[in-house]
């Protein structure tokens, strides 16, 4: 079976869903009462939800993870070896680091595993 390179995280949708809906009603509400400061957090947090929506948290490729902020940069790179990641709890760790947590992040575990079973066959072979 042939997996990509690289797996990409993205967020849970039930949060940006959320912050979309109660985005809304406040532009709802600014609307009848007229232009506030709500008007202004209401499209700051539908133009949140919206990003949350589409970008990805994490980008894990054979020897590194990504992690990615809203704009789509990346923040911070974890290296590692496939000894030094451990996947339990519904979360990523690296050296004993939780480096993406199942709470926000989308992640389906099993695919997870395959993926690091993927680049270990790699290693062995090559």
């Amino acid at each position: 079976m042939n997996q990509p390179s690289e797996l990409e995280v993205k967020y849970k949708k039930i949060y940006p869903i959320f912050i979309g809906v109660c985005s809304i009603l406040m532009l709802y509400t600014s609307l009848l009462v007229g232009f506030s400061l709500n008007t202004i957090t209401g499209l700051i947090l539908l133009l949140v939800s919206l990003l949350m929506l589409t970008r990805t948290v994490a980008v894990i490729t054979q020897n590194e993870i990504q992690m990615r902020n809203l704009l789509g940069m990346t923040v911070k790179v974890y290296s590692y070896t496939p000894g030094q990641i451990v996947v339990a709890n519904n979360s990523i760790y690296v050296n004993d680091k939780k480096v993406i947590s199942g709470w926000w992040a989308d992640i389906n575990i099993q695919e997870v595993k395959a993926f690091f079973l993927q680049i270990q066959e790699e290693n062995s072979q090559g």
